[in-house]
């Protein structure tokens, strides 16, 4: 039997796992995503973070917007670190791939993704101590 996208949300809600473990789970899975943006990249155009990246977001995005936004800093000084030197995945390639990964939520859409866009511009900076060369 296939589950209902109702079932899967019950499922979703129902499952807890203390703090600690949680920031433990997102660093892992920050990790691993990094590393398919850093290598899968269409340079200069965007750095997709992948479907699971952009539920993930979107779920952070709703509860706790700060939260999200660390999770997305992460992702690019992972991203960043994981690229050749000199060729580090940029912001803005980071911020058009996570629209791209969003597709599945209504901050994929347009009039909702501006606000998401701008946020990371304004905040993310601040997560490498206000550098504005990302």
């Amino acid at each position: 039997m296939t589950p209902t996208p109702a079932d899967e949300r019950a499922y979703m809600d129902s499952v807890e796992v203390p703090g600690r473990t949680f920031d433990h789970l997102l660093a892992g899975f920050i990790r691993n995503e990094a590393n398919d943006c850093a290598v899968y990249r269409v340079e200069g155009q965007s750095a997709n973070p992948g479907d699971a990246f952009g539920n993930v977001f979107a779920w952070l995005w709703e509860r706790d917007r700060n939260s999200a936004v660390a999770a997305f800093a992460c992702l690019l000084a992972e991203a960043r670190k994981q690229s050749d030197e000199g060729d580090e995945v940029r912001l803005e390639e980071l911020i058009r791939g996570l629209r791209l990964a969003l597709h599945r939520s209504r901050l994929g859409q347009q009039d909702e993704f501006h606000e998401v866009g701008r946020t990371l511009r304004d905040q993310v900076p601040e997560h490498f101590g206000g550098r504005t060369d990302l």
